[in-house]
């Protein structure tokens, strides 16, 4: 008898208990992946107004989810059962510790092996969870992808063989799946900013996986002067007409890149070099060298400035 009253007050308590730890179903397919610490902050999902509503924190162990739900240890310290819905997370602060300081030396030096060892070990576990909102995870995750993809360009440059062109094009995928990943950022800019770096990788592999990019690009909606993606945008827009030898929309693209986005080096430099080539292409010999000297004054030690002094010498 007292087992049975045990047990009455026991699911009483849970079926009162707060939206942590309320049942949920379940839909869909159940991925599992590595342990990962975090605190969730979470309202009602019936809240009048889910933005304004009062966030509570638990701190829990994800270790899997589906379409619908977080799959967590169970911690009835914590107050919750193994699931949590997730339209009732407002956001997400997951526990990402490393050696930030020797990553920023790695950056510092241009050493992105070190970088992306690092960072790889730290955001990999985050990715199936990159589309929860307010996540602390999404940039870090990005930094990553971009890193791989400075490394990529890099080997592709310095490659002579046919076998190190093919591990510059294997670079390039690997960095284009993290950007996929990170993609998933609808709640954020880096949603788009992760399908227009990714894009670039695309165009850096073949002229076959250009034309995947040029569909996505084309499905995109246009962004507005002063949105993050602004600048990468129109880069891309001018790359992409640049390799079907539309010279003309090429350098109107790269015009909008420019003068929008002048003070972001993921962009400008590339930019720049961009219209130059537009111009040499165009007959204005003496614009296309001006900005040729404009980029190598600007970007001294970098392969732009290495390019940019190869064309001026031409």
């Amino acid at each position: 008898m007292k087992s049975k009253y045990l047990l009455s007050v026991i699911c009483y308590l849970l079926s009162v208990i707060s939206v942590v730890a309320a049942p949920v179903a379940t839909t869909g397919k159940v991925a599992m992946s590595t342990p990962l610490k975090a605190r969730l902050w979470c309202v009602p999902a019936d809240a009048p107004d889910f933005a304004a509503a009062k966030r509570k924190a638990v701190d829990v162990t994800i270790l899997g989810r589906d379409k619908a739900t977080l799959i967590l240890a169970p911690d009835a310290e914590a107050g919750h059962s193994g699931r949590i819905a997730l339209n009732t997370i407002a956001a997400v602060d997951f526990v990402l510790e490393y050696d930030r300081f020797a990553v920023t030396r790695a950056m510092a030096k241009n050493d992105w092996p070190t970088a992306i060892r690092i960072l790889s070990g730290v955001y990999t576990p985050t990715y199936p969870y990159l589309d929860l909102p307010e996540n602390n995870a999404i940039e870090g995750a990005m930094d990553l992808a971009t890193t791989m993809m400075k490394f990529a360009r890099r080997t592709k440059r310095n490659a002579k063989t046919e076998a190190e062109k093919t591990q510059a094009a294997k670079q390039f995928e690997a960095a284009y799946a993290v950007f996929q990943h990170c993609s998933k950022a609808g709640w954020s800019s880096y949603g788009a900013l992760g399908i227009l770096k990714g894009c670039r990788c695309l165009l850096a592999i073949d002229n076959e996986k250009a034309k995947i990019a040029r569909r996505r690009v084309e499905d995109m909606e246009e962004p507005t002067p002063g949105d993050d993606s602004y600048g990468h945008y129109w880069l891309l827009k001018g790359e992409l007409a640049d390799i079907a030898g539309d010279v003309t929309n090429a350098m109107d693209s790269a015009v909008k890149s420019l003068c929008f986005e002048n003070k972001d080096v993921e962009t400008f430099p590339d930019a720049l070099m961009l219209s130059a080539s537009c111009y040499e292409r165009l007959g204005n010999a003496y614009r296309a060298r001006d900005v040729y000297f404009e980029v190598a004054k600007l970007f001294p030690g970098t392969d732009w400035a290495e390019d940019a002094l190869v064309r001026l010498e031409a």
